[in-house]
């Protein structure tokens, strides 16, 4: 008997080693395996981020293109409301000649004008003539304008008007013997690249980085030109010191990185190191990055064009401004993340390492009365548990005191998984019972629809609702995720559109008030793709409104399958303020609308094939003249079939609509 015990824990003595190598294993890949994800995460947030940063920099620039913008449509519209000039205004009657011949300036202002109201106007004008004066009054009807630009816009130095005419009107005032008019301005990038009248969009010049001649420091100029019946008269222009960019990018953590800005002549614009308020010196792109980056910058900025690459010890990003020729740059130290990601989840991981190591250290220890008799007693124990006789737990050690109440655990668990499973047949068919199993069935119009969800509740619907007496509201929708919190959303949905639908003015105003509920305190960031469309029933005619779902499929009455034309519009619960486009089309009598959700096209068969837009699109061509309960029967069928067994992966809905159909059944 001592032999048999000896042997029976010499084995378990092996077991337990056998576990503890398996333990460290297992262990040694959960390390890895958090590392990995935690990485990745944190990879995905600071890519998020900097996109996030570019839309805000990009609206920041957009302020300065506005306001470029604005000053030419003001001069253009001036020079076509007065084609022959106006009455002298108080300023134009203040100019005085220069101390050059033919020159002029405004160097005395009348009352009640200062120098905060109005820029000093000099010029080589030569003899005056009414079509100069017509010019040199439009520049001085900027001065207002002026004036607001320069107390709105952060960075705005210099704002001013050139004209081909040799005069410049320029804000903030200064004396004629500070700055005077010279023909070297027009050549001069900012007044030389906007002279092409064949630009349809107007488009704003961004010139090099400078250094100002006026010691404000290193600044860029944009600029637009101006026309008078197709004619160049001048140039409006912006000078923007980069100090404002500079405090844009002092905001991003350091911790994550480098920020800075690049343009497309290949220079340095903000820097929060390298470029200092007041700088005298334009820098390179090369400069901002560390030597053994600097042999293809450009090659490098293109390569990690809006999205987040390694190269060389770094993680890099660069995004493109789209109202200015510029590039957000993110120079990231890879091992900043790392360390990040290490000091994220590992520690924890280890110390679960660590307690199961010493847990098994002291199960190793155990003897045959701790180890054996304990566990030829939980097995009992079990069943017993199985056929429901125990009575209380057994004399046993304190140590396995744990197991047995967690087998005890166990089996009440069961049990109300049991009932977990009955409550959750209920929530089903209490889902089922909230979207609609009656639907029209008149000759003019047919209708049915199925949906079999992925578990026991789903986040599909589908809907219909009478707007008016030949008006019908259709609705198709689906919510991320599955199980009860998407069949929880899909409720809330459903009941938000069927009380915003009669009121709504159209299907895109529907959506966007929708979204704008569905966006407020969205917490568990959850969204739904819907599609909802209002047929007239009378006409034929289909508004409809696509919030990021499934184009659906039209039949014709000759067979010919199409799909709707898409309105790009976004899945609601997103973001709020989000507008939605529309589309309209007109139904054939004998058409048929197919709208469905992805779980048709994404069901895979068990060697992972897709069944895919175009085996639907051929399913449907061969449906010609079969009524949408039949339709819908076959089409479920060819999934199932095309499935062969394959688990379902996602909610299957569908909803057919036929319109005009004759020999109407009931539903």
């Amino acid at each position: 008997m001592s032999d048999l015990t000896a042997a029976l824990f010499a084995r378990y003595n092996r077991v337990m080693r056998m576990a503890f190598a398996g333990v460290l294993v297992v262990a040694c890949a959960l390390v890895y395996l958090q590392y990995r994800m935690t990485l990745e995460a944190q990879t995905s947030s600071v890519s998020q981020r900097m996109q996030e940063q570019a839309i805000a920099l990009d609206a920041l620039v957009r302020s300065s293109t506005d306001a470029v913008n604005s000053m030419r449509i003001q001069s253009e519209t001036w020079l076509r409301l007065h084609p022959q000039g106006t009455t002298d205004s108080p300023l134009l009657a203040a100019l005085r000649p220069g101390k050059q011949p033919n020159s002029i300036q405004l160097d005395a202002l009348p009352p009640p004008w200062t120098a905060a109201d109005a820029g000093n106007l000099t010029g080589l004008v030569g003899p005056r003539t009414p079509a100069l004066d017509r010019e040199l009054e439009m520049a001085l009807s900027l001065n207002g304008t002026f004036k607001t630009i320069m107390a709105n816009l952060p960075g705005a130095t210099w704002v001013y008007y050139t004209s081909a005419r040799r005069f410049i009107n320029i804000y903030p005032w200064v004396g004629s013997g500070d700055f005077f008019y010279a023909d070297s301005l027009k050549q001069k990038e900012f007044f030389t690249g906007v002279q092409t009248a064949a630009d349809p969009d107007h488009a704003v010049l961004w010139t090099p980085v400078y250094v100002d001649e006026a010691g404000k420091g290193v600044m860029v100029t944009a600029s637009a030109g101006v026309f008078d019946a197709g004619q160049f008269r001048g140039s409006v222009s912006l000078d923007l010191t980069l100090g404002w960019l500079n405090q844009f990018v002092r905001t991003w953590p350091p911790g994550l990185g480098r920020m800075f800005i690049v343009n497309d002549r290949g220079q340095l614009l903000a820097d929060p190191t390298l470029v200092h308020d007041g700088a005298q010196q334009v820098l390179s792109a090369e400069d901002a990055f560390p030597p053994e980056l600097r042999r293809d910058v450009q090659g490098m900025l293109k390569d990690a064009d809006g999205r987040l690459t390694t190269r060389d010890g770094y993680y890099i990003e660069a995004v493109e401004i789209k109202h200015a020729p510029f590039r957000l740059v993110l120079l990231l130290p890879r091992w900043n993340l790392q360390r990040v990601a290490l000091e994220t989840g590992v520690p924890s991981v280890l110390v679960l390492v660590l307690s199961l190591t010493l847990m098994l250290m002291i199960a190793s220890r155990m003897t045959y009365n701790d180890a054996i008799v304990p566990a030829q007693k939980l097995v009992r124990y079990i069943q017993d548990e199985d056929r429901g006789s125990v009575k209380s737990i057994p004399d046993i050690p304190q140590a396995w005191r744990p197991w047995f109440l967690t087998i005890q655990n166990v089996f009440n668990a069961h049990t109300k998984l049991v009932s977990i499973q009955q409550e959750l047949d209920v929530a089903r068919r209490m889902q089922q019972s909230i979207v609609p199993t009656r639907f029209p069935s008149r000759p003019d119009l047919q209708m049915f629809a199925r949906m079999i969800p992925a578990r026991e509740v789903g986040g599909d619907f589908y809907d219909y609702f009478w707007l008016s007496d030949q008006r019908i509201g259709i609705v198709i929708a689906d919510v991320s995720g599955k199980g009860v919190p998407a069949a929880l959303f899909m409720a809330v949905s459903r009941t938000l559109l069927r009380a915003i639908a009669p009121s709504a003015a159209s299907p895109g105003a529907c959506l966007a008030l929708a979204n704008d509920l569905l966006s407020q305190d969205n917490e568990a960031t959850m969204f739904v793709t819907l599609f909802y469309g209002i047929l007239d029933t009378a006409t034929g005619e289909l508004d409809y409104a696509n919030g990021g779902h499934n184009p659906p499929y039209l039949i014709g009455p000759g067979g010919e399958v199409s799909q709707l034309p898409g309105t790009g519009g976004m899945a609601l619960g997103v973001m709020e303020g989000t507008p939605f486009a529309e589309g309209r089309t007109r139904l054939e009598a004998g058409s048929t609308l197919l709208l469905y959700t992805d779980g048709v096209t994404e069901a895979f068969n068990a060697a992972d094939e897709e069944y895919g837009e175009l085996r639907l699109a051929q399913h449907l061509a061969g449906s010609t003249g079969e009524n949408v309960e039949v339709l819908l029967k076959r089409l479920f069928d060819s999934v199932h079939q095309f499935a062969d067994g394959a688990p379902q992966s996602d909610d299957i809905t569908c909803l057919a609509v036929h319109y005009g159909a004759s020999g109407a059944t009931k539903a």
